[in-house]
């Protein structure tokens, strides 16, 4: 390759071999350690699987662009190969000092390595794969504990054929675009990169390798690989739907250990740690997101996150939270009165919103319906009711106008998950519907959501072991603040 500063080119080789060869911390799988409970989500072939889907769409859709270069290359006397075709996904580095490692989603997705500073690189052109980890490191090891790093063992934890250290990755990715001669890489290859629109300066590593690759290989088509394995993302397998399954089977406990303890002499961080206690103590390794718990005023804010204020009679507090399971959360909104009871005012609004939601979960039609469709036939549902509510300058409104998000989002790894909303919803596909009314004028708002399954015929309400009905959320007063789980 022909490089207009090397020495620069160099020194940022060297930065990244430093970022990209760091020290493992994480772990392969749950079943990595003795004592831990087995795996129960998707197989190694179930992963191999994924993988060569993603090789085989690359490979088709660059089928008629590989064959006209080769064309054209032949004709110019060079070549008659087929260009190089990459796909380079790269995981996240260490996390911070106050912070577990959590792999990025879609490295997890498609290889199911939860280790820190892995990366791969999958050749759809010559049907290989291999897999790049860190080196032992013996020091960190006595005190992080052992980690996976390349051997024969991580070829069989791992499912790649090939597992080679770290500090060979850039060696190989450049390999493929070996300078021939003319400052223009060998075989004008195509490298798919996750994140290859990005040209910010980023601390992203997927980003970080993108514009190396760019500066570096500037002869080299480099493509976005996030859309394909976004859509793939989307249609759930059913390893994935049964790690689903327990997220919302810790998250239902979460909400009964709320309806346990919440009463008008309590605060929301105490809710919040009776919710982390119930996640933890129910099989989640975390929260998939951070706890929403609203009282008040604060139920009139969606995405209200600071959970420090003391409770009220008379109020609702918005619940909305997920565990997550191996990667995979949950979310799932409830909204109860502080001191046991609804006013008829708030009762008749949470009828109107669960009736909104109940009549959205009928309305699906797989392959047909879109998120976008659904939502606009709630909003014509509560233009429909005779209910009405006043905003902030006293005008009065149907109750369309206080629905103030959208209706739903696809569920998964992330808890927005990734995928092209405005494609029809399909069979394997797991969203939520939350619709929500938001009066800031009467001192309350509430959401009711769930997590659902499309199938075949309709969707399965995943979370339907988890009360809604007015009478179910409705609860005996709490026992005094003293004999409640404090916020952890």
């Amino acid at each position: 390759m022909r490089i207009p500063d090397r020495r620069l080119w160099v020194l940022t080789l060297f930065s990244l071999v430093a970022t990209l060869g760091g020290s493992s911390v994480g772990r392969v799988h749950a079943d990595d350690g003795p004592g831990v409970p087995p795996r129960v989500g998707p197989t190694l072939d179930e992963y191999r699987a994924r993988r060569a889907s993603l090789m085989a769409q690359v490979r088709n859709g660059e089928a008629g662009p590989t064959a006209f270069r080769s064309a054209m290359a032949q004709a110019e006397g060079g070549d008659a190969a087929g260009p190089a075709l990459l796909v380079v996904i790269v995981g996240r580095g260490e996390p911070g000092d106050d912070a577990k490692f959590h792999q990025g989603n879609d490295f997890h997705y498609l290889t199911g390595v939860d280790v820190s500073h892995a990366s791969a690189i999958l050749r759809p052109d010559l049907g290989e794969e291999t897999l790049y980890l860190p080196r032992r490191n013996p020091r960190l090891e006595r005190y992080n504990g052992p980690t996976l790093a390349a051997g024969p063992e991580a070829a069989a934890k791992t499912g790649f054929a090939r597992v080679a250290p770290s500090s060979e990755f850039l060696a190989d990715l450049f390999r493929a675009l070996a300078d021939s001669g003319d400052g223009h890489p060998s075989r004008s290859a195509t490298i798919y990169l996750i994140d290859a629109g990005s040209n910010s300066a980023s601390s992203d590593r997927s980003a970080w390798l993108a514009r190396l690759v760019r500066d570096g290989a500037p002869g080299a088509r480099v493509k976005d690989l996030g859309p394909r394995v976004h859509e793939q993302r989307k249609t759930k397998s059913p390893a994935e739907v049964a790690l689903l399954r327990r997220a919302i089977a810790a998250t239902a406990e979460a909400q009964a250990a709320v309806l346990r303890t919440v009463g008008p002499s309590g605060t929301e961080n105490q809710l919040e740690g009776a919710i982390l206690n119930a996640f933890v103590a129910h099989g989640a390794s975390r929260a998939g997101f951070p706890s929403i718990v609203g009282s008040g005023p604060n139920s009139t804010v969606p995405h209200y996150g600071r959970n420090d204020r003391a409770l009220g009679a008379g109020e609702l507090v918005v619940v909305d939270i997920g565990a997550e399971v191996e990667g995979y959360t949950a979310d799932i909104t409830r909204t109860v009165p502080v001191d046991g009871r609804f006013t008829p005012r708030q009762r008749a609004v949470y009828q109107l919103v669960l009736d909104a939601q109940a009549g959205a979960a009928r309305a699906v039609k797989p392959s047909e319906s879109t998120i976008g469709s659904l939502d606009r036939g709630v909003r014509d549902f509560f233009r429909a009711s005779p209910l009405r509510a006043r905003d902030e300058d006293g005008i009065e409104h149907t109750m369309d106008h206080f629905f103030a998000h959208g209706l739903g989002h696809h569920l998964g790894l992330d808890v927005h998950d990734v995928g092209d909303e405005s494609k029809p919803l399909g069979p394997g596909q797991v969203f939520t519907i939350e619709p929500g009314l938001y009066l800031p004028t009467e001192g309350f708002g509430i959401r009711i959501e769930d997590d659902y399954l499309v199938t075949p015929t309709g969707v399965e309400k995943l979370s339907a072991a988890i009360p809604s009905a007015p009478d179910e959320v409705e609860h005996p007063p709490a026992k005094p603040t003293e004999d409640r789980p404090t916020a952890l």
